[in-house]
């Protein structure tokens, strides 16, 4: 029997991986993640939280003046923190505790850390030692960074910043206090990397207000271990209330209304006074659908006839194939285009070439008017493309917009993010494709390929060839002040391509290692006339390495319809 209230019909891991999102997200209203995490209606939301309302696990709060719609419950904070497990005896639950204690103490000894553990809690049902099985292990960390000894705090301080990834360079919110806040979290991983059956939180045990035992003390100021808690802390706040108990709770009748003057799917409002943002549409979805209250406690529709912007509230699911995990990029593309042709949409005018790249930190998608940014869990494309005349990189746009022209626009940003993700690549790698699908008809459309491991061996070949001893000598005297790498160059592209003439699938390497300055003598001349040079240490296996790639790269353009070109490329600068 489940410890959490359940809901006919509905996995408990469906709930928890909502409430998690909403927890993750800060997001104000549930409404607005739930239609987007389930990528549904707000009517259909609107029924799914109702259901979990009645199973005790949200609180209706929308009728008080606090900017929100629901609340979580100590039921929703509890299976938030649950993994889901299977049920673990009570030795399992003492061998987690044990482990995650004398990888504490690991870590508080290692003085090449910044960051300490001074506190683990115990808190939940491992609390009861008399219980047959359980669910997980609850435990919270109180992570710290230490101050002393202040000379070996320095050293390991520039320790972690030379490990701390460009990605956290690159984002200034990352990049503040990025030493600290990458040891805490590689802290926090150290933790509970590889044991099953815990939950590890911080920060739980205050919110929640329940009973806890600290079953593990740290003093870092003097870096002695403190006496753990022989007895539990009470909790500060009432016990939960039963899965029974719950089911009376007050639920209004109706928590949404439906707005007053949606646009129909083809009216058309001029595009100058509309604003659409992929990543604003749950949340303005939500507060359109949520109504308003009036000073006399009535519940009235809004009127978005004000703002035209709220018309189209709800017009992506005009057209819906978006909301099919199964569909792969390509071919989600091609299905919208084909619909936005029924239509004669302005987007279904344009040829179907574009462009996928990623690069410092970002991954875009550009097709003519429409320019897609996928950033960590969401897509980012404004959805009102705008007429611009005489710029070819421009076409698809209009004057006007209308929600069938929105509902093409937004599930071509999901193709573009969809593809993006199939190649399972990051904003630190250099990617490059380009695809032309005007004339290709297929039945079905292969995802794109997984790149992710040829471009990690290609950067990793590339970080092990070795410069000689006298030209980092010399770059060490040309290297200004402010700059943290030599000004010397590791680079190297491998792309694979359609050729022009032939139509056949073709691939190339470049490299290009050394500095401007550096006059490499060659060592002889080959049957073509061209000067032979002397491989460096680790370019012969960055070769090798090369080859495969490009090669992957090769049956990758001739096994995709429509794909011209494939390019993966890396720099390894080098620093003192």
């Amino acid at each position: 029997m489940s410890k959490h209230p359940t809901v006919p019909g509905i996995d408990l891991k469906v709930i928890r991986d909502l409430l998690k999102s909403h927890r993750k997200t800060n997001s104000r209203l549930l409404l607005a993640t739930a239609i987007d995490h389930m990528k549904c209606p707000a009517e259909d939301a609107d029924a799914f939280l109702r259901e979990l309302a009645t199973a005790g696990y949200l609180d209706w709060v929308g009728d008080q003046p606090r900017g929100k719609d629901w609340d979580l419950t100590d039921h929703a904070l509890r299976l938030v923190a649950d993994d889901l497990g299977p049920r673990i005896t009570r030795d399992a639950v003492d061998s987690i505790i044990a482990t995650v204690i004398d990888r504490a103490r690991t870590i508080n000894a290692d003085a090449t850390r910044i960051a300490r553990v001074s506190e683990l809690r115990l808190f939940g049902s491992a609390l009861d030692i008399t219980r047959e099985n359980y669910g997980d292990v609850d435990i919270e960390a109180n992570i710290v960074i230490r101050t002393s000894p202040r000379d070996e705090v320095a050293l390991a301080h520039a320790k972690i910043a030379a490990e701390v990834p460009r990605s956290w360079r690159n984002d200034f919110f990352r990049n503040l206090r990025a030493e600290e806040n990458y040891d805490r979290r590689n802290v926090r991983t150290a933790l509970s990397r590889g044991i099953k059956g815990l939950s590890l939180s911080e920060n739980t045990t205050e919110m929640l207000g329940c009973e806890y035992r600290r079953i593990y003390r740290f003093d870092p100021d003097s870096s002695e271990e403190l006496v753990p808690d022989s007895a539990v802390t009470p909790r500060t706040t009432p016990t939960p209330k039963t899965a029974d108990e719950t089911a009376d709770a007050r639920i209004p009748a109706r928590t949404i209304i439906r707005p007053l003057g949606l646009a129909t799917p083809d009216e058309a409002l001029p595009s100058d006074d509309i604003q659409l943002s992929m990543s604003d549409l749950a949340y303005d979805e939500a507060t359109t659908w949520l109504g308003l209250t009036g000073r006399d406690g009535a519940y009235a529709p809004l009127d978005t006839n004000p703002e035209p912007s709220r018309r189209f509230a709800g017009a992506r699911y005009l057209f819906d194939e978006w909301r099919d995990p199964n569909l792969t990029g390509l071919e989600l593309f091609q299905r919208t285009l084909d619909w936005a042709s029924l239509y004669d949409l302005p987007i279904s005018r344009v040829d179907r070439y574009f462009k996928l790249r990623t690069y410092r930190s970002t991954r875009i998608a550009n097709f003519h008017a429409l320019r897609v940014k996928r950033v960590a869990d969401r897509i980012e494309a404004y959805l009102v493309l705008r007429e611009r005349e005489a710029l070819w990189d421009e076409l698809g746009g209009s004057s006007h917009i209308t929600p069938r022209m929105v509902a093409a626009h937004h599930a071509l940003a999901v193709a573009f993010g969809r593809m993006l993700d199939e190649t399972r690549l990051s904003g630190q790698d250099n990617f490059e494709a380009e695809f032309d699908l005007t004339a290709q008809r297929s039945n079905s459309y292969p995802a794109m390929p997984n790149l992710s491991v040829t471009s990690r061996n290609l950067l990793r070949a590339l970080s092990r060839v070795i410069l000689p001893d006298q030209v980092l000598t010399e770059a060490r005297k040309r290297k200004h002040e402010y700059d943290p790498y030599l000004p010397v160059d590791r680079e190297v592209e491998i792309q694979a391509y359609v050729n022009g003439d032939t139509g056949d699938p073709m691939s190339s390497i470049s490299t290009t290692i050394g500095a401007e300055w550096w006059d490499q003598k060659p060592v002889g001349v080959d049957e073509h006339g061209f000067e032979i040079y002397e491989l460096l240490p680790g370019e012969e296996d960055l070769l090798d390495v090369c080859d495969v790639g490009s090669e992957r790269l090769e049956e990758a353009v001739a096994a995709i319809p429509g794909c011209l070109l494939l390019s993966i490329r890396h720099a390894a600068p080098v620093s003192e």
